[in-house]
Order: C-alpha cells, then sequence, then structure tokens
C-alpha cells in the first residue's frame, strides 16, 4: 500500500509520519524549506506517543510520487485551486482519496476533479505545529480522524482506510453521518476561530469580554440555522455542547486561522464562515454577526507581513 500525503505539513506532516513510523509506504508532498529539511534529515516529529524521526520520500512534485493506494488531501483550502488538478499523477482507478480539510466544501471539489467512487470526507481533530522546518509537534492525546461515505453507509473501501489509518498515534473512526459530522466541527471552527483571529485573543480573553460568549453563541447558532437550510442533521443541542467543550479548555484552544493570520500567510476564511455567509445569502438566512466577522478579515485574506 502506498500512501501519500498531499500537503505534508503539521497535520498532514504528523499523520505520514506515524504512518512511516508503522512501516507503511508514504511520501510527503510539500515544499519550499519544509521538504527540503525533510529531504536531507528525515521528519522529525514530537508527540503524546514519543520522539521519533523517519525519512519517506519528500517531493513537491506528485508526479515524482505516482499512483497512491490512499491520498490523504491536508492542504489549506485556499490552495485547493491549484493543488486539486496536481494531484493527478497520485490518482489511478483504486485510489482512493480521503479529505481531512477543515470546512464543508472539500469533498464536493474533489469529487468535480476524481469523482465521488474516489473520494471520502473526513474530520481530523488535533493539535499540532510546525517548529522548524522538518520537524513536527502534536500535543495532547488526541489524533482523530472520523471520515466515512457521503451517504453514510460503511463500505467496505472505508472500513479498509480505517484499518489501514488504525495505528498507535492516530484514532480512525468511520462516521454514520459525515456530513453532521463535518458542520459540528464548523459549528466551533468557524465561529470561535474567526471571532478569535478577528480580535487578536485568546479564547480565554474573548470569553472574559462583555458579551464574549454570546457572539460565539450568535455566530454558531447563524452556522446552525445555515446547515439546517441544507438539511444536516445535527446532533442535539449542538450549540451549547460544542461551546461548552471549547470553554472547558479554553486556556489550549488554538486556532489555525488566528495561527496563520500571525505569520502573514493567507487564510481559509472564505472557505469557512465566508462559505457559510456565502450559504446564507442563497439561501436568505441573515447572517449579520459572521459576516462582520468575515469583512473584518477582508484585508488579510491573501496574507499580510503585518496583521496587526
Amino acid at each position: 500500500m502506498k500512501i501519500a500525503i498531499m500537503g505534508a505539513g503539521a497535520v498532514g506532516g504528523y499523520y505520514g509520519g506515524t504512518l512511516a513510523r508503522h512501516g507503511l509506504d508514504v511520501a510527503l508532498i510539500c515544499r519550499g524549506p519544509h521538504r527540503d529539511a525533510i529531504a536531507r534529515n528525515g521528519l522529525q516529529v514530537t508527540s503524546h506517543w514519543g520522539k521519533f524521526t523517519v525519512h519517506p520520500l519528500a517531493s513537491s512534485d506528485p508526479a515524482e510520487v505516482g499512483q497512491a493506494d490512499l491520498v490523504l488531501h491536508c492542504v489549506k483550502l485556499y490552495s485547493n485551486h491549484e493543488a486539486v488538478p496536481l494531484m493527478r499523477p497520485l490518482v489511478g482507478r483504486n485510489t482512493r482519496i480521503l479529505t481531512i480539510q477543515n470546512g464543508v466544501t472539500s469533498g464536493q471539489r474533489l469529487a468535480d476533479e476524481f469523482g465521488w467512487d474516489r473520494v471520502l470526507q473526513g474530520a481530523t481533530y488535533i493539535e499540532a505545529a510546525i517548529t522548524a522546518p522538518g520537524s513536527v509537534e502534536q500535543t495532547g492525546p488526541t489524533a482523530r480522524i472520523e471520515f466515512g461515505e457521503r451517504d453514510g453507509t460503511k463500505s467496505e473501501r472505508a472500513e479498509s482506510v480505517r484499518k489501514l489509518l488504525d495505528r498507535t498515534g492516530i484514532q480512525a473512526e468511520i462516521s454514520s453521518d459525515v456530513t453532521a459530522a463535518l458542520w459540528t466541527k464548523m459549528v466551533a471552527v468557524a465561529s470561535i476561530g474567526t471571532l478569535m483571529t478577528a480580535a487578536r485573543a485568546s479564547l480565554t480573553e474573548v470569553l472574559g469580554w462583555p458579551g464574549g460568549a454570546d457572539v460565539i453563541r450568535t455566530v454558531m447558532e447563524e452556522i446552525v440555522a445555515v446547515g439546517k437550510s441544507k438539511r444536516v442533521a445535527f446532533p442535539p443541542d449542538v450549540v451549547s455542547e460544542r461551546f461548552q467543550a471549547a470553554a472547558s479548555e479554553a486556556e489550549h484552544f488554538r486556532s489555525s486561522l488566528q495561527m496563520d493570520l500571525n505569520a502573514g500567510r493567507p487564510l481559509e476564511v472564505d472557505d469557512l464562515l465566508g462559505a457559510v455567509v456565502r450559504m446564507a445569502r442563497e439561501a436568505g438566512i441573515p447572517t449579520p454577526a459572521s459576516e462582520t466577522l468575515v469583512m473584518t478579515l477582508e484585508r488579510f485574506k491573501r496574507g499580510s507581513p503585518t496583521p496587526s
């Protein structure tokens, strides 16, 4: 089995490194100093399950990797327009593509290119960061991938991917409603992450401000309203549950959107809360709090060396 990690940054690098540690044939597709460092010295991983170094193929060219049995799609959402067509050399007749990008639009984008018969959708729950070129750090006991077929069936191909991923250091599970899982994650990620980024504040600071908790809940409710217009079957009390879960871990809550802003990188806002706002407009659903947050980050969407 050959596994290609498309976008082997922090999250993709951790999962690819862990699979390589377990002896699987893994290729990391990444670029720049990160790729160069991996090619020279291997990928160095620090995790809840220990430190290790692996030496998989690291390439910026999918054609160098060739067809894979599984492609784990981990690039930033704003890179899909460039990255998805570049994946063609990786995809053969029996290739399975599992996207674990944030948001709810990634599966359809990949299916438009390669067909739903090759695509599985998933959400990942993990804290990981690139600490230096060629080095990835994962923290906490959770590195979970929840994925499945868009119709909720437990297919043979989904089970084969679960068995492939289910190793020490990865918790893989098949969802009976992956659409609901993706939207449920969006309720927290798009609301809290965008507010933290727009406010240039930690979650602890936001919760300590007058009205901070109310703004989070308002944006969450707007996301749920839009999801329900798409017939998403949210879990009961999803807003209360997602809010309480985040608040209980406020001191350790991190937003990848905020980290990208602080580093001057482009932002995924158009494909997270921005996607919710677009759907809301199409459905005639008012989302004033969400629109305000998206507008606040408009000038930083393409990256900026001076976000303050």
